[in-house]
């Protein structure tokens, strides 16, 4: 709930045009203790949060949030990028469609530039 999911949801939120919205929670937040945090909170992100200004989405801000069974129960889409053996057992239940956009160790200015081409495109294609 550090790179992609962010990512995605700002661009979705500046490219829908019919008052939907996105939103973005993460598998392994919890575990990993970043609910709550924001995305300025990890330096590591500098060049993610960079790029993304320069693209008129400032995403610095971006809380990390766990998914739970609350937060997807009245979406009328869900799109999965985790990793398959990071999906929780009762998120499965659920209909979604997975995208597989791979999650860098490190954050890389090329990396981010190549994940944003990813999404922008299969975002496109979503709308």
């Amino acid at each position: 709930n550090m790179f992609r999911s962010p990512m995605a949801v700002a661009i979705y939120n500046k490219m829908a045009k019919n008052g939907s919205i996105a939103e973005g929670y993460g598998t392994a937040a919890e575990v990993d203790g970043r609910v709550g945090k924001i995305l300025s909170d990890f330096p590591e992100l500098a060049p993610d949060l960079e790029f993304m200004k320069e693209k008129g989405m400032d995403i610095s801000n971006f809380l990390c949030r766990q998914v739970t069974p609350e937060s997807v129960k009245d979406a009328s889409k869900i799109i999965m990028m985790a990793e398959i053996d990071s999906i929780p057992d009762w998120f499965k239940d659920y209909p979604y469609e997975y995208w597989e956009i791979p999650n860098p160790e490190v954050v890389t200015r090329e990396i981010t530039e190549d994940t944003f081409t990813l999404l922008k495109g299969k975002i496109s294609n979503l709308i």
